[in-house]
């Protein structure tokens, strides 16, 4: 039996799968961010060796029943010259491998069988297509502090922006204030300031995004121009991405946690219909099934990929991580 593993290494959260030739996922882990630029090169392999057992362990699978996989990392490919350390540390957890930035196991994952783009918004945020050639191209996911425009980080620091000029009177107080402390777990806005800086920072600064979708689902102007203006950022991105693409009409899909927030979805969806060239399709299959997908499409021939991408149509929709 052929087994193949598949890692969606976020800036968040890590899904690392299990799936026989047949498609079947026998087998999913979690770990949280594998972000070397956040997290220590040391404390990622540890993350991913530990996962990497307990997955096994799962599926009852050796690693050498591993024929291949694809760790799609966040980061990789952002930085020139951090390729190469990131590769050798995935080989030294498994050889047998490929590795990827994240959006493009996510990009795979929506559009396994045709070119087009994704958005991922998440924690951080890029555009990435593939066309017709294979070629990739991407616009954004420069991290938090010169890029990852309309993403999770993005909106959360403009929450704690408006909650703190709330708190200072600088501008009229409103319900957003008290979500903040409420969702922030303290009676003092200030006590947020120590887990402003440090260690996970961006993942906790993210959260707050959470708070931008309630609020504007209540109908709070404020939050609604947050998530509006994190909106026209990603359009922005696809609308760059799709200068440089040559076919058309593009499918256009998206993945990544902000997308759970129906408010943000619906703006977002609303306002990419209306570019030109572009079709916006739903995603095909989560972005863990997109690097399972990758690692398929290196070792499997054509007769056994038509049997692996069947399999995965027919029990890959019932699984949630």
């Amino acid at each position: 039996m052929k087994y193949l593993l598949g890692v969606d290494g976020g800036g968040t959260k890590t899904v690392v799968a299990i799936a026989n030739g047949f498609g079947e996922i026998v087998s999913l882990s979690t770990t949280d961010s594998v972000d070397v630029l956040n997290v220590s090169f040391e404390e990622v392999e540890g993350k991913l060796k530990n996962t990497l057992n307990e997955v096994l362990s799962k599926a009852n699978v050796e690693i050498d029943d591993i024929c291949f996989s694809c760790f799609g990392m966040s980061t990789f490919g952002d930085i020139p010259g951090t390729e190469k350390e990131i590769e050798a540390m995935i080989k030294t957890v498994l050889p047998k491998s490929i590795v990827v930035n994240d959006v493009r196991v996510a990009l795979e994952g929506a559009l396994p069988n045709s070119a087009g783009m994704i958005l991922l918004a998440g924690t951080g945020a890029m555009a990435m297509a593939k066309d017709e050639d294979g070629r990739v191209f991407r616009v954004d996911g420069w991290g938090e502090h010169v890029g990852d425009l309309g993403s999770g980080y993005f909106i959360g620091r403009m929450v704690l922006q408006t909650a703190f000029e709330e708190y200072d009177g600088r501008r009229k107080q409103t319900p957003l204030l008290e979500m903040v402390k409420d969702f922030a777990k303290v009676s003092d806005l200030r006590e947020i300031l120590t887990r402003c800086k440090g260690s996970n920072v961006r993942t906790y600064i993210a959260s707050f995004s959470k708070i931008a979708c309630q609020a504007a689902e209540q109908g709070l102007n404020e939050a609604s121009q947050i998530l509006s203006t994190s909106v026209r950022e990603l359009i922005k991105s696809a609308k760059a991405l799709v200068k440089q693409l040559n076919f058309e009409p593009i499918p256009v899909s998206y993945a990544g946690g902000l997308f759970n927030c129906e408010y943000f979805r619906d703006k977002f969806k609303s306002l990419l219909e209306n570019l030109p060239k572009v079709k916006v399709v739903e995603p095909e299959f989560l972005p863990y099934v997109g690097a399972l997908v990758m690692a398929a499409k290196e070792v499997l021939n054509s007769e056994e990929w038509l049997a692996f991408y069947d399999g995965l149509h027919k029990n890959v929709k019932e699984l949630s991580v």
